[in-house]
């Protein structure tokens, strides 16, 4: 699958591309927000305002690992 991702407020919003239908959200608030993200597979990456980036299983909604 082929996924966008969108920066709304405190929370990253997760796309499936194909059928333009929301696949998961992220809640970044209590890391001061979400800056950037990155996604690659089925993995996002997800630069918060506390400095790290924290990368998450699409599919799973599953905190992978944080850096």
């Amino acid at each position: 699958m082929t996924y966008a991702a969108k920066i709304e407020g405190t929370n990253v919003k997760i796309v499936e591309i194909r059928t333009n239908s929301t696949k998961r959200t992220f809640g970044c608030a209590s890391y001061k927000g979400a800056k950037s993200v990155n996604i690659t597979s089925d993995l996002a990456a997800v630069t918060c305002g506390d400095g790290k980036v924290r990368v998450y299983d699409i599919r799973t909604g599953s905190l992978k690992r944080t850096l």
